[in-house]
């Protein structure tokens, strides 16, 4: 019995061990069952997370574009014309293309899809007629002034959303603060572009600003639909987003001449950067051409909209066919036209000498500029070439300022331009197969000559030789006759090339 007690005993007490050893593993099992779990859960619900964020960048891309009528009555001949090329234009044009935009636009079809097999199915069919961007969307200051800071082909967009709000120091200012501002010159002298006047040559004339004052808000005017363009921004106010000063090549230019950045003894003036106003009327058009000076040209709407329209792939060739089938024809450009609806607050940048045409659907007014850039710098000098040797192209002609302004930066941006955008200027050098070898009149009408003769007072012999009055200048202004602005251009771009050249041989 005793043996068979402690046997019990000795039994009994080996059960309850191994229970508890197999109630312990069982325990341990289910402790780490449970942080498996607990994991899992975590891992899905951070992956749900990341689904739902991506999901709202995604629909946040989706762009909405407005609608508006380009069906408004015509009158005098003119108007009828303009109004013909509006409809013609918006046959071969679609709105922008962005593939954020078709992301969104396929996300939202894939939701509505109830088995794998039909998501699967059209993603193979969507994914494959994925489209290039139209337009550069940008999100904020930084993918401004990242997209700036590289050439870029297709203009750069920004909307402003309660999201992402307007890139623009301020935005608000509109019609009726502009025309505060004008309240007090009502007799000065301003151009607009009237498109009643039957002939296209004549149709940017000379008004007053009391004409301006009474034309808006158009719904009381009882006029052709104008454009008062190229308005000097002297209101002290700045519109220019900080992204697009810091990249502005002239604005690093001037920084680095100021070594003493302090305020004890310097002699730095502050002076507003040169800004323009546009203000149109509902109905207005403009039609197609580039913006003069090769330069990066920027737009803000500050209030009302308008329909910007570009071709889908711009060249040289595309610019030389504008000048040769003429502002007012929107046909037979490869694959057609791009638009853009541009809102309150919106930033739109176009790269140099890119065709464009403009419709305002509502009373609009804009605020613009035009800057130089180290990436593009390349494009800019073959956009000057382009617009002296089709001047129909802009609507402006080639200043001087912009012959000094390139002549400098050439000079100067050594600091500012990587090796690959110096390659770029080199290869624009050999557009000018005549660069100038001295600084010389010789390339000048003789009608040139006496202008510059007339200016120094010389007395001009009747029916002189142009070999007479380079004479004249001889003597009058020396050997070394001071250059025209082109030709310290051509020898400033033929320094920077023979400079590049030898240093990288």
């Amino acid at each position: 019995m005793a043996n068979s007690d402690n046997g019990s005993g000795e039994g009994n007490v080996t059960s309850r061990g191994s229970h508890q050893m197999i109630s312990g593993r069982k325990r341990g099992a289910t402790g780490h069952g449970q942080r498996n779990s607990r994991k899992r859960k975590e891992i899905e619900t951070a992956s749900k997370r990341r689904a739902k964020d991506l999901k709202d960048s995604i629909l946040k891309s989706e762009i909405t574009w407005g609608d508006y009528n380009a069906n408004f009555p015509a009158r005098s001949m003119g108007e009828v014309e303009l109004h013909d090329f509006l409809l013609r234009i918006e046959k071969v044009s679609t709105f922008a293309k962005i593939r954020d935009d078709t992301f969104a636009r396929l996300l939202s079809k894939l939701r509505e899809k109830s088995s794998k097999l039909d998501i699967l199915t059209q993603l193979q069919s969507d994914l494959c007629t994925l489209p290039q961007d139209d337009v550069i969307l940008l999100t904020d200051e930084g993918s401004l002034s990242d997209a700036l800071n590289w050439p870029f082909q297709v203009p750069l967009l920004h909307r402003a959303t309660k999201d992402s709000p307007s890139l623009a120091p301020r935005t608000n200012f509109g019609i009726p603060d502009l025309l505060k501002h004008f309240a007090d010159y009502g007799a000065a002298s301003i151009s607009v572009y009237d498109y009643s006047v039957p002939d296209p040559t004549q149709r940017t004339r000379q008004t007053t600003v009391h004409e301006l004052l009474s034309c808006f808000p158009s719904e009381r005017a009882c006029c052709t639909a104008l454009n008062f363009l190229d308005i000097e921004n002297r209101t002290q106010i700045q519109f220019c987003p900080s992204s697009i000063i810091l990249q502005d090549i002239t604005a690093k230019l001037d920084a680095l001449k100021e070594h003493d950045k302090g305020k004890t003894g310097s002699k730095w003036k502050a002076e507003p950067r040169k800004e323009f106003f546009l203000l149109s009327m509902k109905n207005a058009i403009s039609t197609i051409h580039v913006d003069t000076g090769g330069a990066v040209t920027w737009v803000l709407i500050l209030a009302g909209r308008k329909i910007w329209y570009f071709p889908r792939h711009v060249s040289p060739r595309t610019v030389r066919w504008l000048d040769q089938a003429g502002s007012q024809t929107p046909e037979n450009y490869p694959s057609g036209w791009v638009k853009v609806e541009l809102r309150p607050g919106d930033l739109f940048v176009m790269p140099p000498s890119f065709p464009h045409a403009v419709f305002t659907p509502d009373d609009c007014l804009a605020v613009g500029g035009q800057i130089y850039t180290a990436g593009n710098l390349g494009r800019s000098i073959e956009g000057i070439k382009l617009q002296e040797d089709y001047p129909d192209i802009s609507n402006e002609d080639l200043d001087d300022s912009v012959y000094s302004t390139l002549a400098r930066v050439l000079r100067e941006c050594g600091p500012f331009t990587s090796s690959l955008e110096k390659a770029e200027i080199v290869t624009s050098q050999t557009l000018f197969p005549h660069l100038i070898d001295t600084m010389t009149y010789d390339d000048i009408s003789r009608d040139g000559l006496m202008g510059i003769l007339k200016s120094l007072g010389v007395a001009i012999p009747s029916k002189a030789k142009k070999n007479e009055l380079l004479e004249l200048l001889k003597k009058n202004h020396g050997t070394q006759v001071a250059c025209t602005p082109r030709e310290d251009f051509l020898k400033a771009l033929r320094e920077l090339c023979s400079k590049f050249m030898a240093d990288i041989i």
